[in-house]
């Protein structure tokens, strides 16, 4: 697995348990946009799905949050 996989891993597995913190709800409203009103099963799975098209720049700030 590279860096890359791993860290998005670590950030959904981040906000999948600790789904109130300022940092995932930070998260969630920087990848999903406007319709993310607070996260729960469905939002993390569409986390699962639009975390990897994030550029390199954007993934490094997100996992930095949570580290």
């Amino acid at each position: 697995m590279d860096d890359r996989q791993r860290q998005i891993e670590e950030i959904v597995d981040f906000v999948s348990h600790h789904k109130n913190s300022l940092a995932s709800i930070n998260i969630c409203a920087r990848v999903l946009g406007d319709k993310f009103v607070r996260v729960d099963d469905e939002v993390i799975r569409e986390l699962k799905v639009k975390l990897p098209r994030a550029d390199d720049e954007e993934l490094e700030s997100f996992y930095y949050m949570i580290k």
